[in-house]
């Protein structure tokens, strides 16, 4: 079976925050950083399996979803061979910062090392 890749948007973001930033004439800059995923657990809410990254020195962190199909229950050896696939697996997320503090974190690209 081919790895999974990382297939996230941790929050539903729009693309109303890069198609504003442009109108405005302001590009919005990528940023991208290396984290070590923490834990992968099933989300009982979503039904999507899903990888924490560690903390940053600011105390953030990634919710990164795993699985591209919501499933109804949990299911308790793919939930052990995801764990054992990415814990501990560095991540390079690509990202934008918002533009405004209310909006959310638009992710582009995240890699698996």
């Amino acid at each position: 079976m081919k790895k999974f890749t990382l297939m996230l948007m941790v929050f539903v973001l729009s693309l109303m925050v890069a198609s504003a930033a442009l109108a405005n004439g302001v590009e919005p800059a990528t940023k991208q950083v290396k984290m070590k995923i923490e834990k992968v657990y099933y989300m009982k809410g979503s039904g999507y399996y899903v990888a924490h990254t560690t903390k940053d020195q600011d105390g953030h962190f990634w919710v990164l979803q795993v699985t591209d199909i919501a499933t109804p229950k949990e299911d308790k050896a793919f939930s052990q061979v995801l764990r054992k696939q990415y814990n501990g697996k560095q991540v390079v997320v690509t990202y934008v910062e918002p533009l405004d503090e209310d909006e959310e974190v638009e992710i582009w690209d995240v890699k698996l090392k």
